[in-house]
């Protein structure tokens, strides 16, 4: 019976990287104001990069403070050690964090970080970083035009899933509307997954897109009211390509079926986020 009970570990005595595989099931908010105050054992593990390699910040960062993100994004990139894989916030506020981001990001598989206000100068300087990326999320974000995807699809080899939607004032207001798609057909020949909602651009264009891609699987042209509306041409000549669109099917199909994680809005009070603040780095001090 001893010999059987020696064999069972406590809690406290796991592995860092067995106790992080199992803190990745935990809300962010457990995660830095519970777990750190159970025992130092715990502590250790989720200040370490196990719990750190898959980063979710897309709900908290829509409804925090500007400020609160960008260290948060540096603290936890930072605990992650190099180790980051996958990465999705939204709204990042100036290229600084982009680029430390990037400066990280030497085994960053995916990448999403929608609706910030990053440019093209900073994607160019930054690309070459980014070469592990198969999966990249820069929809919404309208200081970037075909400089910037230039850039990704000339040092992203690797890439088979691009997601770059826009709003349809944003795609209006481009003086070159069809240079972006053009840039991904020129230089992204492995997509599999490619969508352009509410680009301005001519049924040609989807034709150049879909014959210098030619693993293309999936095409998402909703909202591009100038291709040829008629799917089932598209369909005749492309039998095994998926295309939604071009008709407004879903505006805002990102939002719909949403489970948010319930989270004490405490956990986005200012005071609450400095006082949480002070305390890892009393941790991290010790």
């Amino acid at each position: 019976m001893e010999e059987e009970q020696s064999e069972f570990r406590h809690w406290d005595q796991l592995p860092p990287d067995v106790l992080g595989l199992i803190f990745t099931n935990l809300s962010l908010q457990e995660l830095l104001t519970v777990i750190p105050c159970v025992c130092k054992s715990w502590s250790e593990a989720v200040t370490g990069p196990y719990c750190w390699q898959d980063i979710d910040l897309d709900e908290w960062s829509c409804r925090c403070q500007p400020h609160q993100l960008d260290r948060m994004l540096r603290m936890l990139v930072t605990r992650s050690s190099g180790s980051l894989c996958n990465l999705h916030v939204s709204g990042l506020l100036n290229d600084s964090i982009f680029s430390f981001i990037t400066e990280n990001a030497g085994s960053l598989r995916v990448l999403r970080v929608p609706h910030s206000k990053i440019n093209d100068s900073i994607v160019e300087q930054t690309a070459p970083r980014l070469s592990t990326v198969t999966f990249l999320d820069l929809s919404y974000c309208p200081k970037i035009g075909a400089q910037a995807i230039e850039a990704i699809g000339k040092h992203c080899k690797l890439l088979v899933t691009l997601c770059r939607n826009m709003y349809f004032l944003d795609s209006a207001g481009k003086d070159e509307p069809e240079d972006e798609a053009n840039a991904i057909a020129a230089t992204m020949p492995r997509l599999k997954h490619l969508e352009l909602g509410f680009h301005n651009i001519s049924t040609e264009c989807v034709l150049n897109i879909i014959s210098s891609c030619p693993q293309l699987e999936h095409l998402d042209i909703n909202g591009c009211l100038t291709v040829n509306r008629d799917l089932k041409f598209f369909k005749e000549k492309y039998p095994k390509l998926k295309i939604v669109g071009p008709h407004v099917e879903k505006v805002f199909k990102e939002y719909e079926n949403l489970d948010f994680t319930i989270i004490d809005q405490d956990f986005y009070d200012d005071d609450f986020f400095e006082s949480m603040m002070e305390e890892i780095a009393m941790e991290l001090a010790e």
